[in-house]
């Protein structure tokens, strides 16, 4: 006979694993709960492939932490509602608001992202702010635009309109008005502010602007020290005239870790590198290509995307300092690149 306290452990596990995993919804329970939900947010997953696997624990956290409607449909069981919701890669996630219009979600796929745009879209596209809410609006977001316009500039504060609008759903915006206000936080007027407050950054446009130099700006200014490489944005990065330095890792902590690290160096080098962590599951396929092994992470690699070069980084030992010294071995020619395919016979070096 089995002791009470392992028959009891056991049905715990068999309980926890019930739980922690994708939690299907049906047709019907699908078109109910976007029908009546003001806001919900749905995956369409095919549960065998390895993004979709990789998407799970984070959606798991996610749901746990907002009080949103989280849906996950598996598009092997449901396949016409997937191609009606124009899936057609795994995963792909929407957003159904209550219009009729189709939304893709374009953010990370990381729980902290998720969440943080659930927030994002209970709140107006531009908050009014004062001495009494300017403090925590600064921290609600990863990114947070603020503006100081007096009420006389309507031009900027409608150029600022439309940025917001444009960009709701990836970032937070706010508007000072108050000209005594804007001298506390000492900042001049106009101007519109970018606080990154995980990073403990901010950037200033003074002065008045267009859409079109408001846009400029919030790329630059938003771009995070170390970003997450995604699908997404893959273009963006290898057309940015900026070699990559690719971190790849499948642990929380072992990503988080890196980035708190690697911040000042990845501000050191913001014009010429662009530090990226990368999901090692969901985008092992790149690694031949880097020269790096499917068999140990955290793993590292430069890329040039403009002559295709690969650095695969030795993998013992991945600190600040040794990060920048590999950097540095490349920039004077002591690290051979292995070429634009990956594994290939060295080529001629060329700079980052």
């Amino acid at each position: 006979m089995l002791p009470k306290v392992f028959v009891v452990c056991l049905l715990e596990l068999i309980a926890a694993r019930s739980v922690l995993g994708w939690n299907h919804v049906s047709r019907a329970k699908f078109e109910n709960i976007v029908n009546e939900e003001p806001l919900a947010l749905v995956a369409f997953v095919a549960p065998w492939t390895e993004p979709s696997k990789a998407l799970e624990a984070e959606w798991l956290a996610a749901t746990a932490r907002t009080k949103t409607a989280l849906l996950s449909i598996d598009c092997t069981a449901e396949p016409d509602l997937c191609r009606e919701q124009g899936v057609f890669s795994y995963p792909a996630i929407r957003v159904f608001d209550g219009s009729k219009k189709l939304r893709r979600y374009k953010g990370s796929r990381k729980a902290s992202a998720i969440v943080s745009f659930l927030n994002r879209a209970t709140l107006p596209t531009i908050s009014t702010l004062d001495s009494k809410n300017i403090t925590d609006f600064k921290s609600l977001d990863e990114v947070v635009v603020i503006a100081y316009i007096p009420e006389e500039q309507t031009a900027l504060e409608s150029a600022f309109t439309e940025l917001a609008s444009r960009n709701h759903d990836k970032f937070t915006f706010g508007i000072v008005t108050d000209k005594l206000l804007a001298q506390a936080e000492n900042v001049q007027l106009p101007s519109v502010v970018v606080h990154k407050p995980r990073e403990g950054e901010q950037e200033v446009l003074s002065g008045p602007s267009g859409i079109e130099a408001l846009g400029k700006f919030l790329e630059t200014a938003s771009a995070p020290l170390i970003g997450e490489f995604t699908r997404r944005n893959e273009l963006k990065y290898m057309k940015a005239g900026k070699s990559l330095v690719y971190y790849f890792a499948h642990k929380p902590q072992d990503l988080d870790n890196y980035r708190e690290a690697l911040k000042p160096l990845a501000k050191k080098f913001k014009e010429y590198l662009n530090f990226v962590t990368v999901d090692a599951v969901e985008y092992r396929h790149m690694l031949p290509a880097l020269g790096l092994k499917d068999s140990g992470f955290p793993a590292l690699a430069v890329f040039n995307p403009m002559y295709g070069q690969a650095f695969p980084h030795d993998q013992k030992e991945i600190t600040p300092k040794v990060v920048e010294s590999f950097v540095m071995d490349i920039v004077q020619g002591k690290v051979p690149p292995l070429g634009a395919g990956g594994g290939g016979e060295n080529t001629k070096h060329t700079e980052l």
